[in-house]
């Protein structure tokens, strides 16, 4: 591959990830926290009480932090390819990208689709338990590059799955085509340990971290139109303006995953009291959007093994159904345990799908990697 523009952001090479950490004031903070709850003392009011805010409508969500959750990092594939694309004698014909779990605006998919490139959709899972099917892509009879978005979505938990899988990259590694492959850290991590996947694809690829700056420039520019915000966000907590040291605990928060950020973000605004009447204001002169504390999760007290099995299959197939979940799963309870994950707000159900929240999952993440299940890598 040759070199990209040195000016533009371009993925890393997997495990490089650079993980954000927490300012240490906030973590002090989060330390005495635990310490007040041990010892029960008053805690000092807030600027504005949360449960006097109310929660903003979706019309006004989507006008400040609108949808998709992933444009900066198809601008980093975009710098990434754009050159192997186009290169007819590249280094390697097969690139592999990993990326952090909860990407429900499908980065891959909406570069390939921006750009043109034809895609592999994952086949239906019914049709996956058939293992004579033949999910075999196009050979070398063209040139253009073709790509796989989610191989997480191919059922890889399941014995029939997992077979479809093992012969697509089997395939994949001798064919003398461009390619890109995507797929889930956890899923690929899967992947490796049951069918040594990474033996068959060169080292992956991993985007890069949104950091407490990029962040800030990304969400900033969301709230605008026409170059400028209309809205100024202020800390419930003691009313002052969101500044970097806000930025820097999202980013340590969300793990500097955009979309995990994104949604944290959402989560957080709130509209005030008398919004509709500015005499009630607390800054009638500006139109303000308070920003809560960024949510906390917890899981459920009861039958921890199993939601934490349950989380994990989840993680790995990107969403399930509670059919497909009891297939891959040792015990029907998986399945009977998904409302009170869903109580928990650690996973939502969408046609009858469920996933693991975008926002839940550094708390997922680390419950996993505690409870001593084999950690992904980004």
């Amino acid at each position: 591959m040759n070199e990209p523009d040195a000016q533009r952001l371009t993925f890393n090479t997997l495990g490089k990830y650079d993980w954000p950490t927490m300012p240490t004031d906030e973590s002090l903070k989060r330390f005495g926290w635990r310490v007040w709850k041990y010892f029960e003392n008053d805690e000092r009011d807030p600027f504005i009480a949360d449960d006097s805010l109310s929660w903003a409508n979706k019309r006004r969500l989507d006008y400040i932090a609108s949808p998709p959750a992933c444009a900066p990092v198809t601008d980093e594939m975009e710098a990434t390819f754009s050159e192997w694309v186009v290169d007819d004698h590249p280094a390697r014909w097969l690139h592999l990208v990993v990326l952090p779990p909860g990407d429900r605006s499908g980065v891959l998919q909406t570069w390939a689709e921006e750009y043109g490139h034809p895609i592999v959709e994952p086949p239906p899972r019914s049709a996956l338990l058939d293992r004579s099917a033949d999910f075999s892509v196009p050979g070398d009879d063209s040139d253009s590059l073709i790509v796989i978005p989610r191989l997480d979505s191919w059922f890889l938990r399941h014995q029939d799955g997992l077979a479809h899988v093992r012969r697509l990259l089997e395939q994949l590694s001798v064919l003398r085509r461009h390619c890109l492959i995507g797929c889930n850290s956890w899923a690929w991590q899967f992947l490796n340990k049951a069918v040594h996947a990474g033996r068959l694809v060169p080292v992956g690829l991993v985007p890069n971290a949104f950091d407490a700056v990029r962040l800030e420039a990304w969400l900033m520019e969301l709230a605008e139109h026409d170059g400028q915000s209309d809205h100024v966000f202020r800390l419930s907590a003691d009313g002052s303006i969101i500044d970097f040291n806000f930025f820097a605990k999202l980013s340590a928060r969300s793990l500097g995953i955009p979309w995990v950020a994104w949604q944290l973000w959402r989560r957080a605004l709130r509209v005030g009291p008398g919004d509709d009447r500015p005499h009630q204001q607390k800054f009638p002169d500006e139109q303000t959007m308070w920003v809560s504390g960024l949510d906390d999760f917890a899981l459920p007290r009861q039958s921890v093994n199993i939601a934490l099995l349950t989380l994990h299959a989840l993680l790995i197939h990107d969403s399930l159904t509670a059919d497909e979940l009891n297939l891959v799963t040792p015990t029907a309870e998986a399945s009977n345990l998904l409302p009170s994950l869903v109580e928990a707000e650690l996973v939502d159900c969408a046609d009858g799908r469920y996933a693991c929240v975008p926002a839940a999952y550094p708390v997922i993440r680390s419950a996993l990697i505690a409870a001593g299940f084999p950690k992904d890598v980004l």
